[in-house]
């Protein structure tokens, strides 16, 4: 394992919408302080990232190109089993909030959902976190 001492904890954002990582950033930057807000727009990256340094949150799309967010929880949970991961989908089923279940994705949200509600399960989540 790696020495993260000297980072801060980083919230990573994963979404391959450039105008929704926007909106997400800004909303984590000024929920969170103390953590670094990292933005990627593939698993890959998320993934490269939690290697570096401690990660209490993923917030992550699901339908991206390469890995989607079912599989990138699958590998996460691997690697950092207490980190939480939020999944946000426009292609919402109950076939696949069964799925997000089955891998341990601790939060399932629809879009479009309320912007407040996903300030809420951050806060919720960090205030609990293990790896803060």
């Amino acid at each position: 394992m790696s020495d993260f001492s000297g980072r801060n904890p980083a919230i990573i954002l994963v979404e391959d919408e450039p105008d929704i990582l926007i909106i997400l950033h800004r909303l984590m930057r000024d929920l969170t302080g103390g953590y670094d807000i990292i933005t990627v727009n593939s698993g890959a990256d998320a993934l490269a990232q939690i290697a570096l340094r401690r990660v209490p949150l993923v917030i992550t799309d699901y339908n991206m190109p390469g890995m989607n967010g079912l599989q990138l929880a699958a590998a996460i949970k691997e690697t950092s089993p207490d980190t939480s991961i939020v999944m946000i989908t426009a292609y919402a089923t109950p076939e696949l909030e069964r799925r997000a279940r089955e891998q341990r994705i601790d939060y399932y949200l629809p879009k479009p959902f309320p912007l407040d509600r996903l300030e809420q399960i951050v806060r919720d989540t960090l205030s609990k976190s293990s790896i803060s």
